[in-house]
């Protein structure tokens, strides 16, 4: 794969060989001029990625032995901590500087990536300090690893510090962008020790310095910043991303420029939301002292919504982003100023058909990311000014809707025919209970407020009833109460839209008029039969208008038949119908959210970074 030695020469190369070697390299050594100045195209998909850490994997284990007397990697580390000025490295003359520690924090991402994979975590914080940093202690004629007492003394804590202070202080151009995603990636591989252990995060040493040694509030503002900057990495002649430097000492791999990265994906964009959701979405419980504090800042995030509004929006029509949809979720759940901002909006579609679209993409989209989606909607419709308010948002046509071309259908309307098609395909064929709860719940919430339903979603709504209640009747002998619970939720809502909305829904009077016979079957139901009887009120009150004006019975003006059930409408008793309780469902997140979060969000981190995390070695569920 391009130019690069094969493993053999890596194995056999000098340099490498040294480091790994049993003899100490002094800070002073000229060694390290040599090493760490040397030109490289770095890895540019997770397949890259892999290749290189399999030729690396012979070195890893003679570092991981030999340092331990060495201590070359910690050397390093104190190497990198000494020459990582940011004034020298946002200099425009200071390519060598600058290489330096790009190759530097290179040679430690694969060192610690190989730890991670590999190790127990107190080895991978050992391999950072020497013997006489107390570390190390001694019990009977073995030894085991201590946590030092105060974190914040060790060479682990002052890299993970520096990582950290790259990613809040050091400036992002095409100078600096390098150094920036291999920090990122520095950060994310330590994180990653999560897994491959059993051990919860909120006791791994990695994350207790996160989550109380770090500026949690600068770190999840910069990396926030850093996703919505969408900045793209410089696009230097020949592909290299070091540049200004006649030297090629020893090229430890030349691998072709691979596009795991997608289009226009923003390669430190991509890092940056991988690196905050995985924090966010780690140590969910408390402690740290007031919870998780990266939640905590989401939480409390007040400042310049209005840009985090507009790039969540920023899909040009197309599905929202797992990502964007995750951290959309985290910010309408746990952060009240952002949901009463978004709530207020009064072009709430710009977030909201991208959603939809996402959800409609049923069998397109992975379970997680639909999944995530409907909970941002059902949180949605909790707030009863937003079911009114979609109802009043005319969109002129949907394009991506393809079951029938729908042109001056409210958002509202929208939302009732993509979550009812959801829910449907949902019930007869993935049959996954939360999917088609979640769709239901988000329709009982909104049903109240109906309000001048297309005819074609008056017909949708109908037509799923007839189709559930056909496979309820046609399998009398198979466990249907998944079915039994939808045609109950179906047609509870229908209920509820008559019982509030009666007279603002003249489509939905006529739709039932003309499917009147889809009832019959389980009029008599046990399960049914009550708020049946209030439908049927509904349908007898108007038939019963309609055939006193003969004319209209075998009238093809379906405006004049309207026209007349509407001032019907003025006419309908109301009291009549049964009182049901107010259709009301909240979300709730799980006691122990991590655990469904964390496994999904290092799924999402697979597919978002160019990092080949080895699934085979993986421990968390």
């Amino acid at each position: 794969m391009g130019a690069g030695p094969s493993h053999g020469e890596l194995a056999d190369n000098d340099c490498l060989l040294r480091l790994a070697g049993e003899l100490e390299i002094t800070i002073d050594d000229p060694f390290w001029d040599t090493f760490l100045t040397f030109s490289l195209n770095p890895p540019m998909s997770s397949q890259d990625d892999k290749v290189l850490t399999d030729r690396l994997k012979s070195i890893c284990d003679s570092l991981i032995v030999n340092n331990r007397n060495t201590s070359n990697f910690k050397t390093l580390i104190k190497l990198i901590l000494q020459k990582s000025n940011f004034e020298q490295l946002e200099a425009e003359d200071n390519n060598i500087l600058r290489c330096q520690i790009f190759n530097g924090l290179f040679i430690a991402r694969y060192f610690l990536k190989y730890l991670v994979q590999n190790a127990k975590e107190i080895e991978l914080i050992n391999q950072f300090e020497l013997q006489t940093d107390g570390i190390e202690v001694a019990l009977g004629d073995r030894k085991e690893y201590a946590v030092p007492d105060d974190i914040n003394e060790t060479t682990s804590y002052q890299f993970i510090s520096l990582l950290v202070k790259i990613v809040t202080e050091l400036k992002v151009n095409d100078l600096t962008y390098s150094i920036h995603i291999e920090s990122s990636n520095c950060i994310l591989i330590l994180l990653s020790i999560q897994m491959y252990t059993i051990q919860p995060s909120s006791s791994l040493i990695v994350y207790k310095i996160f989550m109380e040694n770090i500026d949690s509030i600068k770190l999840s503002k910069a990396l926030l910043q850093r996703y919505i900057e969408q900045i793209k990495p410089p696009n230097f002649s020949g592909g290299n991303l070091i540049i200004g430097l006649a030297s090629n000492i020893w090229n430890i791999l030349t691998l072709s420029p691979s596009s795991s990265t997608q289009g226009n994906q923003s390669p430190l964009s991509s890092l940056s939301v991988s690196i905050l959701l995985v924090l966010i979405n780690h140590c969910t419980s408390p402690p740290p002292p007031n919870g998780n504090p990266y939640r905590s800042c989401i939480s409390s995030l007040s400042d310049n919504l209005i840009t985090v509004y507009t790039f969540l929006g920023d899909n040009n029509d197309a599905p929202l982003s797992e990502e964007k949809t995750l951290l959309l979720y985290h910010l309408v759940h746990c952060n009240n100023s952002f949901k009463s901002f978004l709530l207020a909006r009064t072009d709430i579609e710009v977030v909201l058909i991208p959603l939809l679209r996402t959800i409609y993409n049923t069998q397109s989209s992975r379970f997680q990311h639909m999944y995530m989606a409907l909970i941002v909607l059902l949180i949605l419709t909790e707030d009863q000014l937003f079911n009114k308010t979609v109802h009043s948002i005319i969109l002129k046509s949907v394009t991506w809707y393809q079951e029938r071309v729908v042109s001056e259908i409210s958002l509202g309307g929208l939302i009732i025919l993509v979550t009812t098609r959801t829910a449907q395909f949902n019930l007869l064929k993935m049959r996954d209970k939360y999917l088609h709860i979640n769709c239901f719940a988000a329709l009982a919430n909104m049903s109240s407020q109906f309000n001048q339903l297309h005819p074609y979603v008056c017909q949708r709504m109908l037509s799923l009833y007839e189709v559930l209640s056909k496979t309820f009747l046609r399998c009398p002998n198979q466990d249907m109460s998944a079915i039994e619970e939808a045609l109950r939720i179906v047609l509870e809502v229908i209920n509820s839209c008559l019982s509030n909305q009666l007279i603002h829904n003249p489509n939905l009077v006529y739709a039932l008029l003309y499917q009147r016979k889809v009832f019959e079957p389980l009029k008599s139901h046990e399960a049914f039969h009550d708020v049946i009887q209030n439908i049927d009120m509904v349908i007898t009150f108007f038939s019963a208008k309609l055939e006193r004006e003969e004319e209209l019975l075998n009238s093809s003006d379906v405006n004049t038949v309207l026209a007349r059930v509407q001032h019907w409408s003025l006419q309908w008793p109301r009291d009549l119908m049964k009182k049901f309780p107010d259709l009301k469902f909240k979300y709730v997140e799980e006691e122990k959210p991590e655990e469904f979060f964390g496994p999904y969000v290092w799924s999402l981190v697979n597919i978002l970074s160019d990092i080949n995390f080895e699934s085979t070695l993986y421990k968390l569920n």
